[in-house]
Order: C-alpha cells, then structure tokens, then sequence
C-alpha cells in the first residue's frame, strides 16, 4: 500500500522548539498537495530548509524532495517571518505521520 500521509500526525519536540507553527503547517501543506495530486510518496519526505532572498528580502527557500521515486520541488516562502536553515523530515509509518530533525531519529 502507497504511503498516502493521511494517518495521525505528530510532532517531536525538536520540531517544536527549532520550527515556527506557521512553517509547520506550510511543510505539511506541501505533502498534502503531493497526495491530492495523486503522486506517488515514499515513506520519508525531506525537507531541507534555507535563506533565499527574492528583491531583496529574505525569504524561507524550501528544498521538498524524497528518493523514491526521485522528485524535489523547491519553494519560496516570503510569509515565513524567521526563516531557518536546517533539514526536517515527515517519516509516514502506515498508523501516524511524525515529524521530526533527523538528530532526533
């Protein structure tokens, strides 16, 4: 059965404490517009985290990529008001969705 990201959802403590709530939702909402596009999820999604710039501002650049199959999508986010530099992955284990820093792994 494909990983379809639509089980419980939790959140480590890592994440809470290192990623605001707004860019939370923004990573979740990213795998869930995969899923409703019907694409094909592998179990673990990662998201790798920077500081673009667009005209001048900085912005929260979003590298969203999983190896199977191979996909990345990069985003710009000028909402975000801290942007981060850091990896997080959304690991899918069939009963719950959990994101986490791969330190906490």
């Amino acid at each position: 059965m494909p990983n379809q990201f639509n089980a419980q959802r939790y959140v480590t403590r890592g994440v809470n404490e290192t990623v605001s709530p707004e860019l939370q939702l923004t990573l979740w909402a990213l795998v869930d517009e995969q899923v409703r596009n019907g694409l094909e999820m592998d179990y673990l999604q990662v998201f790798d985290l920077s500081i673009g710039e667009v005209h001048g501002r900085k912005v929260q650049k979003v590298v969203h990529r999983q190896e199977q199959p191979e996909r990345r999508k990069v985003t710009l986010l000028p909402g975000i008001r801290k942007p981060v530099t850091m990896t997080v992955w959304i690991i899918d284990s069939g009963d719950y969705a959990t994101m986490l820093l791969p330190s906490e792994y």
